[in-house]
């Protein structure tokens, strides 16, 4: 018995040691899960954000604090993110922003390989972590970073971990997709000789020049040759308009547009954006603007979420209306719900997060095999102004350069790394 003893005794100081000496000597973080996972019901990317949703049962719920943690167990390095949280009873219901634009930005993520979990901090310093189990049909998902980081991150669930792996880059992707609206048989509006076509086009072709010198990688939905006179340009469909920063894993979209009116009284700038969205860049987009220029913003109640700010989802009447044209045309019913975003280059630039639905099912419409995508452009609309007002007209061709520079420089800001 006295031997047996021993045994136990010289085994217990055998592995407290190694304990220390793991702790200590190594300086290892040690995680150990609790039993029951955080289970992640929804995660995306917009733009360059990463926001995860998800739910944690059976906690006890006097915790002082939660965070997500990036660990990194080659370099024992981590990385530790806020967590927006609601406790109901036992559960814990969780995400990262509240604004689909908002959350872990990605392009900051140091290179290496981090697994990743949930933590709560109680007031007794006690630290719960719980690794992250997808129930999403996203099981890996690929983001290309800005170019003047240049890497490719992969989010990819193994042996129920939410793993984030950042290597580097060899594909040629871009930063910001510029769409010049309108182009070939669309001329668009008009007004006073000019027409919309023409006015984007050569706004697209002098912001990307402006932005390319701030390093930033610009490609445009068209050019000056692309399309003939006669031509069509496809919105959907390979190399399609609202497909085409998809196929350059674009972060930002900005299409281009103008307005006239039958009164030239009628003017001013306007910005389209997704709803549930951080409105920092177009805030400082229409004030630069505003401050600096005799541009005003286009006066307007429907869908205003700003001065000058407008988001406009499907309402259940429009989709009733859109349901009745298609039953009409002969055309299958999309699944059209109030997280569609009205505008088709928001829509659909931004996957399911923005309710994209233009699927394969009406040949006659096109397709965009990016539709269920969880990785989606920042992509906002900008009317320019009205080619009928005097004031406008001449920012947007006298004064075009001055113009161009008020509406980028929000923009370098904003992508400045």
């Amino acid at each position: 018995m006295k031997k047996i003893t021993t045994f136990f005794f010289l085994l217990l100081i055998t592995i407290l040691s190694i304990k220390y000496q793991y702790k200590n000597k190594e300086n290892k973080i040690i995680i150990i899960p609790e039993k029951n996972p955080a289970i992640i019901n929804k995660y995306y990317i917009y733009g360059t954000k990463l926001n995860i949703e998800g739910e944690i049962t059976n906690i006890n719920s006097q915790f002082i604090r939660g965070d997500i943690i990036f660990h990194n167990s080659i370099n024992n390095n981590i990385i530790i993110y806020k967590l927006n949280y609601t406790k109901k009873i036992n559960n814990l219901i969780f995400n990262i922003s509240n604004e689909i634009n908002n959350g872990i930005h990605l392009d900051y993520i140091p290179k290496g390989t981090y697994t990743t979990y949930i933590r709560l901090v109680y007031d007794n310093n006690i630290e719960k972590y719980y690794s992250l189990i997808n129930n999403t049909p996203y099981k890996k998902t690929k983001y290309y970073t800005l170019s003047k980081i240049n890497n490719l991150i992969t989010i990819n669930t193994t042996n129920n971990n939410f793993n984030i792996k950042v290597n580097n880059n060899n594909q040629k992707t871009y930063d910001i997709v510029i769409d010049p609206s309108r182009g070939g048989n669309d001329k668009g509006t008009t007004g006073n000789g000019y027409t919309e076509s023409d006015i984007t086009m050569n706004f697209a072709i002098k912001i990307k020049e402006k932005l390319e010198k701030e390093g930033l990688s610009v490609k445009l939905t068209r050019t000056l040759f692309s399309l003939k006179e006669n031509e069509h340009f496809d919105e959907y469909n390979t190399h399609g308009r609202a497909i085409i920063p998809h196929e350059n894993h674009a972060k930002y979209v900005f299409s281009l547009h103008t307005n006239s009116s039958p009164t030239n009284k009628t003017k001013g700038l306007s910005i389209y954006t997704a709803a549930n969205i951080n409105y920092d860049l177009s805030t400082s987009i229409i004030e630069n603007i505003v401050n600096n220029s005799p541009i005003k913003p286009a006066k307007s109640n429907i869908y205003s979420i700003d001065y000058g700010i407008y988001s406009h989802n499907y309402t259940n009447e429009e989709i009733k209306e859109s349901k009745e044209e298609y039953i009409e045309k002969g055309y299958k019913m999309y699944k059209i719900t109030n997280n569609s975003n009205y505008l088709y280059m928001i829509r659909e630039t931004g996957g399911m997060i923005t309710g994209a639905y233009i699927d394969n099912r009406n040949k006659e419409i096109g397709n965009n095999p990016y539709y269920n995508s969880n990785v989606g452009s920042e992509s906002y609309v900008i009317y320019l102004g009205y080619l009928t007002n005097k004031e406008d007209l001449d920012m947007l061709t006298i004064n075009q350069d001055k113009y161009i520079n008020l509406l980028t420089e929000p923009i370098i800001k904003e992508l400045r790394i």
